[in-house]
């Protein structure tokens, strides 16, 4: 996701925005409501190893942190592993490892994820960190 001063992040909510304004418009015609929250919903790539299948994910972002969600595949619905290394997040399930997705959050504090699984749904909470301030401004 984006830090709200991006760019990226404010061309794709102006992009949202105007979606929206086309379905949804604002009481009396006005402006639309403000966006609370963006739901997206990401997949997996391919790599050279054994063939991947994508994995859907859903991820949910706040000022503090980021929480992923996705439904482990029936076969494997405990067997995942979960790494973080260069700003990317990647999640693999499966006996061999064949159910892939990877996500690029930026931000996050290793130590600070954890996971919660009940009934083959994986929760991943990931706390983002905090930029530290300066001793002039403290």
């Amino acid at each position: 996701m984006g830090n709200p001063t991006d760019d990226s992040y404010k061309d794709l909510m102006d992009i949202i925005h105007k979606i929206l304004g086309n379905h949804l418009p604002g009481k009396d015609g006005g402006e639309i409501p403000p966006i609370v929250g963006v739901k997206f919903v990401v997949g997996g790539q391919q790599n050279s190893a054994p063939p991947t299948r994508m994995i859907p994910i859903e991820v949910f972002e706040n000022e503090t942190s980021f929480t992923i969600q996705t439904e482990l595949p029936g076969e494997c619905p405990n067997d995942f592993a979960l790494s973080y290394a260069n700003g990317k997040l990647q999640l693999l399930a499966g006996e061999n490892r064949e159910y892939r997705a990877e996500l690029p959050l930026s931000g996050i504090d290793p130590a600070a994820i954890t996971t919660r699984l009940k009934n083959g749904v994986l929760e991943i909470f990931c706390g983002k960190l905090v930029p530290e301030v300066p001793a002039s401004e403290a």
